[in-house]
Parts: structure tokens; C-alpha cells; sequence
């Protein structure tokens, strides 16, 4: 085991190598919190009336958790593109551990999260976002948030293991999630909207994750958000790992 995790975290420096490289796509991880934090709190916020304080506030912990869930599709490409160009038959000729790879791929996505998770932190700043709460809690609301991104991950991986292209994965995986970000409470509270749609929001694990965020933030924590928070991210990993372990042990056959 302790093998296995060593090997991993060398793989996931591995993928992580690269970037330096490719200036093109530290400069997405850099800038994408930039787009959607002036989309959805000038534009949408200005949009809804009331002062930038109060949708900054709301919105930023909302942007958060999307830019968390939007990036676990990443995992997915990336396994699909490592398949397609034959990387995985040479770790298959390599004396590593089977998933070593996988877990590796899953962790270096991990660590890109944590630099777009700090960018739209610094950015919030400066647009005026403050925690309210404590250091503490904010730390644990955003370790909240890559548990359950890591989670999701799994289900990416997956998807990524079992699509025949990158493109085809990309697809599966945005149609899953934009009804998840965008059908949730991460932007807008769940007040006069239609019936089916209220109770949509209150069962989205989205709704949870942000509600969870926001409180740990900005205060106003119920303690359901963070126990629901914790019991999907526990059904997503028992649910995915193993599918997306067996599905890798038959790619790599």
C-alpha cells in the first residue's frame, strides 16, 4: 500500500511537470476564476439588483464549487487522452502498482484545483469578498470542497476509462454536471422559483456543497448542509472508485 502511494504521488508529479511547459494551460487554471466571478457576480449579480456586497457574498462560494466540479472533468480528459496515446501501455510494461497511475492522474488534477481555488479566493479579495467566520472554518469549508471534488473525480475517471474519445467523455461529463451547477443553490437562492424546481434544489448535492461553503464563510452554517455534504462525497466514491478501478484493470490488461 505504502508502495502504491508513493508511486502514485510520483506519477501525479509527473503530470504536473508539464504545466510549466505549457503556459496555455496554467493561464486557463489562472484566469478561469476570473471569467466566472465578473459573469456571475457583475454581470448576473448587477443583473439581479441589490449592492455588489451582498452578491459577492453569495456568489463567490457558488463560483467556488462550480470551478471545483467543472474541474474534476479534467481527470476524465486526461485518462482518455493518456489511453488514446498509448502512455498506459508503457506503465503496463513498468513493475508499478496497477492503479498507480489512476490514483496519480487524481491526484495531480487535486493540486491544479488547489491553485484555481486560490486564484478565485484572491480574486473574490479583491472584488471585495471577505470571510466572516474564522480562518479555521473557511479552511474547512474548502477542504469540504476538494473532498467532494475528489469524490467526483472518481466518477470522471470512469467516465474517462469507459468513453472512446476524449471529446465523447467531455460530452457525458458536462451533461451531468451543468444541470448540477446551474440547477442548484450555488447562484441564486431557491425562493420563488417553480415547485419541481425548489425541490430539485433541495436535493442537489450541489446546493449542499454550496450551502456548506457559504455558511463556513460567511456564517449562517446549518449543519445539514455539511452531514449531506459528507454523505454524498461517501456514496460517490463507493460507487465510483470501484467502477473506475475494474474499468482501468481492463483498459491496461
Amino acid at each position: 500500500m505504502t508502495t502504491a502511494l508513493s508511486q502514485g504521488l510520483t506519477l501525479a508529479w509527473r503530470s504536473l511537470i508539464p504545466l510549466k511547459n505549457n503556459p496555455g494551460q496554467l493561464a486557463g487554471l489562472l484566469f478561469q476564476p476570473v471569467f466566472m466571478i465578473v459573469i456571475f457576480v457583475y454581470l448576473f449579480g448587477g443583473a439581479a439588483g441589490g449592492d455588489r456586497a451582498s452578491a459577492v457574498a453569495y456568489m463567490l462560494p457558488g463560483v467556488l464549487v462550480q470551478v471545483a466540479l467543472m474541474s474534476t472533468i479534467a481527470t476524465g480528459m486526461n485518462l482518455a487522452g493518456d489511453i488514446g496515446n498509448g502512455v498506459f501501455d508503457r506503465f503496463r510494461t513498468m513493475p508499478i502498482a496497477r492503479p498507480a497511475p489512476l490514483a496519480g492522474r487524481i491526484l495531480a488534477d487535486l493540486c491544479t484545483l488547489v491553485i484555481t481555488i486560490a486564484m478565485s479566493l484572491a480574486v473574490g479579495y479583491a472584488v471585495g469578498f471577505r470571510v466572516t467566520t474564522d480562518p479555521l472554518s473557511a479552511l474547512a469549508g474548502i477542504g469540504l470542497v476538494l473532498l467532494l471534488a475528489m469524490a467526483l473525480s472518481w466518477g470522471s475517471a470512469w467516465i474517462g476509462l469507459v468513453a472512446k474519445s476524449v471529446t465523447s467523455m467531455q460530452q457525458m461529463a458536462t451533461a451531468v454536471l451543468l444541470p448540477l451547477t446551474f440547477g442548484s443553490s450555488a447562484f441564486i437562492p431557491a425562493t420563488d422559483l417553480p415547485g419541481w424546481l425548489t425541490w430539485w434544489m433541495g436535493v442537489n448535492p450541489v446546493s449542499h456543497l454550496a450551502g456548506a461553503l457559504r455558511g463556513l464563510m460567511v456564517g449562517g452554517l446549518h449543519a445539514s448542509d455539511v452531514w449531506l455534504t459528507f454523505g454524498w462525497t461517501a456514496a460517490l466514491f463507493v460507487v465510483f472508485a470501484p467502477l473506475a478501478l475494474r474499468a482501468y484493470n481492463r483498459r491496461v490488461r
